[in-house]
């Protein structure tokens, strides 16, 4: 913690005694002052915060970090996948980044995913990587799922109250999640109830910058740590026979607020200098969550090179001890999903376009 903080709490102390009214107020003029103070503090605390670099850091930071060494010394370009624990277990950077090159195109793959993580995390730590690095990615892809479209606030019921929760919910993210509540993304009305709560209270947190002080640091100097996260025995029981089962797909479009803010993220992302925009999601056992994907590539992203898991080629070949649990892949399902990707991303000539 800077000393500069230390400094403003003493002389808060002083102003706070020293220029106290000789008489009571009335309500309102106390409730008044407080509210000043309070807005006051607020203020200065993210002014310095700002001036020194300093944040909320989480595990998201430590894998940024590591994307920015991968890619320091290389002026090839470069392949961001961002996404959640799917792709945490499901995108090995150095699998595909070999697999690219030994079919010679350059590529240098980075994984940016952690679990949990919504589209609207996922492209805060985006922007930091591409600010830490001084790279703009050639293309970024884009992980897409079920759970993540339909609930806007998909943090909650993963974990409550921590740093990420907390540190994630700037305004920005709070309007969207809004939007998305206010459409229904969310698990009933009791669900959206409780979204809604724990929206306010975490919203109120970040606001407020409570834990910022004491537990804030520069996000560019904590350790890195790469986001892939290898995985060799499982974790519980799966059924991989469900890999056959391929269910029927129709085409459609997401729920508004996710289309909308898709559409917002593929126009800044081109904006900054990216040159294609693409959408995936590693395989799962579930067949409805592969043809919901499905589904979306043939629909609202019909535009993009979008790789959907609910293959008959992919998954045949995953019906083995593949399995970390019934979502996510053990390592060598991952070699097994990466060298198809791989195939596809070149088969579909994004390599290549617009070069």
């Amino acid at each position: 913690m800077h000393w500069s903080f230390f400094a403003i709490a003493a002389l808060g102390l002083l102003l706070a005694h020293g220029l106290r009214l000789p008489f009571a107020g009335s309500k309102a003029l106390s409730g008044g002052a407080f509210l000043a103070g309070l807005v006051l503090a607020v203020l200065v605390i993210k002014f310095l915060a700002a001036a020194y670099g300093i944040g909320r850091t989480t595990d998201f930071d430590r894998f940024v970090n590591a994307a920015v060494v991968e890619v320091r010394e290389t002026d090839a370009p470069i392949i961001v996948f961002t996404g959640a624990s799917y792709s945490r277990n499901g995108i090995d950077p150095e699998r595909l980044t070999i697999a690219l090159r030994e079919q010679g195109y350059p590529h240098q793959v980075v994984n940016l995913s952690i679990e949990a993580a919504s589209l609207l995390e996922r492209e805060q730590h985006l922007e930091q990587f591409i600010k830490l690095s001084g790279k703009v990615p050639d293309i970024v892809f884009i992980e897409v799922a079920q759970d993540f479209d339909h609930r806007a606030a998909y943090m909650f019921g993963n974990s409550k109250f921590n740093t990420r929760a907390i540190e994630q919910f700037d305004l920005p993210t709070t309007g969207w999640t809004v939007f998305g509540i206010l459409g229904g993304a969310c698990d009933g009305l009791k669900g959206c109830v409780l979204d809604s709560a724990y929206l306010g209270l975490h919203t109120a947190l970040n606001i407020l910058n409570v834990g910022l002080i004491g537990r804030g640091e520069k996000p560019a100097n904590v350790t890195a740590v790469p986001a892939y996260d290898a995985q060799f025995e499982p974790r519980e029981t799966s059924n991989p026979a469900l890999s056959l089962k391929i269910a029927p797909a129709e085409v459609f479009q997401g729920p508004q607020w996710i289309r909308s803010y898709r559409y917002q993220q593929q126009k800044r992302l081109l904006a900054q200098g990216t040159r294609a925009v693409g959408y995936y999601q590693p395989p799962v056992l579930d067949p409805d969550a592969r043809a919901y994907v499905h589904g979306l590539c043939g629909g609202e992203l019909f535009a993009f090179d979008c790789f959907s898991p609910n293959s008959h080629e992919l998954m045949s070949q995953l019906n083995g001890n593949h399995w970390f649990d019934p979502s996510h892949l053990l390592d060598s399902g991952t070699a097994i999903y990466n060298s198809w990707l791989a195939d596809q991303i070149i088969s579909s000539g994004v390599l290549e376009r617009g070069q």
